[in-house]
């Protein structure tokens, strides 16, 4: 047995009980980020950064820098919600690495749907319970305890280690963003977010927006004498659902899954006895960062062309309806997590595989559904960066939320040897 992965053995009660340290303070988000509580976590971590040799760096994110960016979230304030960055310094000559992880949590929710209580840690079946503790308490967790073990064995780096942790990922990640904006570079960075422990070099971009349509209110009786805002958004439901299934056939990337389209929110019309005289529709819009043409080129995904494709489709559609035609159909884009792509190819992402099969037997390279704070690096820092931890999507923003005790420990060990390899 190697000497990282006896040393973890060893320490695994230690280990879970920092991890419970952490689960037992809310860090949850206040108006899906507006707001939030981290402090009091942020400086737990500040000071076990410094007791570990790291040069630590506090700061809150500052709305006036991040605005030039894109993929800023406006609207949230940051007094007492400090980004923590811990950096031990190499020796010289080496490459340099960031791990970076969010301590904010999703709310609970209603308490009454949990089996345990969200911010005390719960070991049932190999599984522990609490909140954050896939969504990433864990993750973030595991790349600290694996520098602290790297440098228990004596081992110098040669290049830096960062150790980022954010704030307000659930809120868009302007936490990320002030972290790149502040000029944190290294050669590589990995994004501890769950991925059941494969390699994702990539996700797709998510578009936030929303319709908006006006009716012609009546009497119920004499319905066909109005316009119902309500019925005429179905029919742009059905559009866009046609328009997804085009994308299902047409749009194509080696790592991830089709572009998709998901109705969140809708609300129209006053009464059962009314004609609705108006309709809102939220949705979200799952696209592509590069996409193959049918003759198997690559070439990049322009956001605004994703966009222009649903608006024009939809447009289409209205120009033949008699009444959407003469009351145009109004659209409003309020948020965008862009997507990231790291060629699989870089030797961070083949690196890192290697270290995956050692550790777990398994060398996957896929892509990620979801979004996450690897588009600021890629996308703004421009270096090459993954997402890489224990978890999975599946066990994140859900009532009695758990991550895998195997995963945590498989995590740690995973850090280390990336960090011994790509440092030294």
């Amino acid at each position: 047995m190697d000497e990282i992965k006896k040393s973890i053995q060893e320490k695994q009660e230690e280990y879970l009980e920092f991890l419970r340290k952490l689960i037992g303070m809310d860090t949850s988000v206040i108006r899906h980020g507006e707001d939030g509580q981290e402090a009091k976590a942020q400086e737990f971590l500040a000071e076990y950064l410094k007791n570990m040799g790291c040069e630590v760096d506090m700061f809150e994110p500052d709305n006036e820098r991040m605005s030039k960016y894109p993929g800023y979230n406006h609207g949230h304030q940051y007094k007492n919600r400090p980004n923590v960055v811990g950096t031990y310094k190499g020796t010289g000559g080496g490459r340099s690495l960031i791990l970076n992880g969010h301590i904010d949590t999703m709310p609970s929710g209603e308490l009454k749907r949990w089996k345990y209580n969200p911010w005390e840690m719960t070991e049932e079946d190999g599984k522990l319970y609490g909140l954050g503790t896939d969504d990433m308490k864990g993750g973030l967790s595991a790349a600290i305890l694996a520098l602290e073990l790297v440098l228990s064995t004596g081992f110098k780096p040669r290049g830096d280690i960062m150790i980022q942790s954010v704030v307000d990922e659930e809120g868009g990640g302007n936490g990320s963003l002030s972290c790149v904006d502040m000029g944190y570079r290294a050669d590589g960075v990995i994004i501890a977010e769950g991925t059941n422990l494969e390699v994702f070099p990539v996700n797709r971009g998510a578009w936030l927006g929303e319709v908006e349509i006006d009716g012609l209110p009546i009497h119920a009786s004499l319905r066909g004498f109005g316009q119902s805002a309500i019925d005429k958004m179905v029919k742009v439901m059905n559009c866009m659902r046609e328009l997804e299934l085009k994308w299902l056939t047409t749009k194509r990337h080696p790592l991830l899954d089709p572009p998709t389209i998901n109705f969140g929110y809708i609300q129209g019309g006053v009464a059962a006895s009314t004609v609705a005289e108006s309709c809102l529709m939220k949705f979200e819009i799952e696209y592509y960062p590069s996409e193959l043409d049918k003759l198997g080129n690559r070439f990049p995904v322009d956001k605004d062309e994703v966009v222009k494709e649903v608006e024009d489709y939809v447009n289409a559609m209205a120009n033949g309806d008699e009444w959407l035609k003469d009351h145009p159909i109004r659209f409003h884009w309020f948020q965008d997590c862009a997507p990231f792509e790291t060629d699989a190819n870089d030797p961070l992402v083949q690196t890192l595989a290697d270290v995956a099969l050692d550790v777990t037997g398994r060398r996957v390279i896929a892509g990620m559904s979801a979004g996450c704070d690897a588009r600021h690096f890629t996308n703004i820092a421009k270096v090459p960066t993954v997402v890489y931890g224990p978890g999975t999507c599946q066990n994140a923003h859900v009532v009695n939320e758990y991550l895998t005790k195997d995963q945590f420990f498989k995590a740690i060990e995973s850090y280390a040897k990336m960090i011994m390899n790509w440092t030294a």
